[in-house]
């Protein structure tokens, strides 16, 4: 059985009608929780609203298939992370697309009816930002990639700014993290998530500026087998943090040489061989921090630093404090 809703009406029943929706006001931020159950399944749901654009996060538990439509009364400029499984969007008049785990894209949506649909028996979890359209254009002028966006925009009933969904790159995990665990409230709030929105968008145009220029070139030079290599790279990476490799080490690891791994990795990815694997190492020794409670010495040694002070000084580069200050129950 699939479900067909509307998502005006669907949006209305889980901001208004549950008993467990509230609203959170701090002075400059709006924020509003809510969550939805229903026999298709579960939702939470929650939204930020800002000056330069509105933060919405949502948590889809599906049971039955969902088919969710939607029409846009207003040119809608997003970015958009899918953190979950695959999600089938679609415009009408045009073929639906599927969106994959882990992607990211800005998305230029005028006034179209379009839908997404959730199949059966399957998790989701998407982070978006609708930027308001003055901000994006007070930019115009200032980078090539964004002006062709937004001339885009403004002439066509969708744009992209870039043709594929990228890959959500460590330091975009990073600040989506930031965003949703925000530590202020008031106008402290308002400036934190607006410079963390700012720095995500940044992060976003440099990526697909990387893609454009270098994107083709080692496309083509990248074969199917190449393509796995690296991928085994990647896994190797993740399940053997305490077991770090140089990046030779790990190219003939996989069977494939250095600057191919390099290169291959960056366009993969959208992050250097070394940015990724000390973006995994640092965030779970933050993890076993808080979680496990673990010791700096446990923690150096399950990450792979043999030296304590060189995890020290490690941690304090990529989260700008030392591990004490989380051993010390200060909050981050």
């Amino acid at each position: 059985m699939k479900f067909n809703l509307n998502a005006g009406s669907f949006l209305e029943e889980l901001h208004y009608n549950q008993s467990d929706a509230h609203v959170i006001t701090s002075g400059s931020v709006l924020e509003t929780k809510a969550s939805f159950e229903h026999t298709f399944g579960d939702v939470r749901y929650k939204e930020i609203k800002l000056e330069i654009g509105n933060i919405l996060v949502g948590d889809y538990q599906i049971k039955e298939a969902l088919l969710l439509s939607s029409e846009m009364t207003e040119p809608t400029i997003e970015m958009h992370f899918n953190l979950g499984n695959a999600i089938r969007m679609g415009e009408d008049g045009f073929a639906s697309s599927d969106i994959y785990g882990m992607r990211q894209n800005i998305l230029g949506v005028q006034r179209v009816k379009g839908s997404v649909e959730f199949e059966a028996d399957m998790s989701y979890k998407t982070f978006d930002i609708h930027l308001s359209v003055d901000f994006v254009k007070k930019w115009y002028g200032q980078h090539k990639v964004l002006d062709r966006f937004i001339d885009d925009f403004e002439r066509n009933r969708t744009s992209t700014l870039y043709p594929d969904a990228m890959h959500i790159t460590p330091d975009m995990q990073r600040i989506i993290g930031e965003i949703s665990n925000c530590p202020y409230s008031g106008f402290i709030q308002k400036m934190y998530l607006e410079a963390k929105i700012q720095e995500l968008f940044i992060l976003q145009l440099d990526l697909c500026e990387c893609m454009m220029n270098i994107g083709n070139q080692y496309k083509q030079a990248l074969s199917p087998a190449d393509i796995e290599r690296i991928h085994e790279a990647k896994r190797y990476i993740e399940q053997h943090l305490n077991q770090p490799k140089t990046i030779i080490e790990l190219a003939h690891l996989v069977g494939t040489n250095e600057s191919k791994l390099k290169r291959g990795f960056k366009q993969l990815f959208g992050t250097t061989v070394f940015g990724y694997m000390q973006q995994r190492r640092m965030e779970q020794a933050r993890r076993m921090f808080i979680e496990e409670n673990k010791s700096v010495s446990e923690v150096a040694h399950f990450v792979g630093y043999a030296n304590l002070s060189n995890f020290t000084n490690a941690f304090k580069v990529y989260f700008g404090f030392p591990p004490t200050m989380l051993k010390s129950g200060i909050p981050y």
